[in-house]
This record gives structure tokens, sequence and C-alpha cells, in this order.
């Protein structure tokens, strides 16, 4: 028996950054042993909603500030694109289930500020407004950005995964399994034992 790959070690043994890590593949390890999927590892649909919207809020805030800033409407939308990449890059723990969902978003914003800067008729524009109202629209779009970021990092901090990669779930239920397993093998070489008496 000792021979035999032991799943709970196995993943034990892995990188917390590893592909036994990432929620999508803890999920189908769970499947496999006939567990139902952990919720603390999937967003909802409502949950996914909001980030998309929180998302969106940033970016939109980073490109009123920068436009308000002086620079062309374009540009505004670029820079603020790289600075949600940024945001986004920093995102780095495999085993979160937000950061596959904002890698997606980040990608639809890139190819959708790509084509509206390349034919937006505004892109080459200036706010060309008063400079107290600039500063009022920048003020407004700060706190804005810090309310959506706010809203994030609470979302973030509900799903991180805990350190403690024997706390994880799927490391929870293979140690179940495991347990499950080895009362199964002992049953079993109980009865083997009865019978060769019986015999």
């Amino acid at each position: 028996m000792n021979e035999v790959l032991n799943y709970v070690d196995f993943i034990k043994s892995q990188n917390r950054n590893g592909i036994f890590s990432h929620p999508d593949v803890q999920q189908r390890m769970l499947m496999m042993m006939g567990e139902e999927k952990n919720q603390k590892l999937e967003l909802s649909k409502d949950e996914e909603k909001k980030i998309a919207q929180n998302y969106a809020v940033m970016f939109f805030a980073l490109a009123t500030m920068r436009w308000c800033r002086g620079e062309t409407l374009g540009v505004a939308r670029q820079k603020a694109l790289e600075q949600m990449n940024s945001f986004v890059k920093n995102k780095t723990n495999v085993a979160h289930p937000m950061n596959k969902y904002l890698i997606a978003i980040n990608n639809q914003y890139h190819r959708f500020v790509s084509q509206l800067n390349m034919t937006d008729k505004n892109s080459d524009k200036k706010i060309e407004v008063s400079s107290d109202l600039a500063a009022k629209l920048s003020e407004e779009a700060i706190k804005k950005f810090k309310e959506a970021l706010k809203l994030l990092n609470e979302m973030y901090k509900k799903y991180m995964p805990e350190k403690d990669i024997k706390k994880q779930p799927a490391t929870v239920k293979f140690d179940l399994a495991k347990q499950n397993a080895q009362k199964m093998l002992q049953y079993w070489m109980l009865k083997q034992k009865e019978r060769q008496r019986a015999a």
C-alpha cells in the first residue's frame, strides 16, 4: 500500500502556486472523489457582475483623472488600461478564484479600448472645460476609484485561499478520502482474516 501514490502527500508537496492550488483543478479533484463542488472556490454570478462593475468604475475613473490632467481622451484611456493591467498582474495567486475572472475582464477591455481608440473621433480631443470643473470631475473620479477598489479588495479577501495548504478545501477532502480508504482497507483485511479462520 505504501508504494501506491498518496494523493494527499502529492498535493501537499506541490508548489503553493502550482496547478493543484488552482480552484478549477481543485473542483475537478473533488469531483473525482465523488464530492460536491466547494462553493468557496467559485464566484456566484452576482459576484462576477460586481467584479466587472467595479473594474469598469476603476478603469473609467482612471481615464477621467488622466483626461482632466490634459491628456487626449485616447491617451487617457490607454494609460488607464495600462494601470489596470498592473493592478490585475499583481493578482498572481493562482489559487484565488477572482484572478481568472479579473484577467478575462482585463482582456476584454484591451480589445474594447484598442478598437475604441482607433474608431472614436473623440480620441484626439482634450477635455476642454474650465480648470475648476476639471478639478471637481477629477476629485469625483478619485472618490469613485477608491470606492470600487475597496469593494474589490474586500471581495478578494473573502476568497483568499488558506495559507496553510492542509486547510485548503481539496486537501481537507483528500484527508477524509484517505481516512475512508484506510478504514475500508482495514475492514477488508479483517474480513479476509475471518474467511481464512473459517476455512
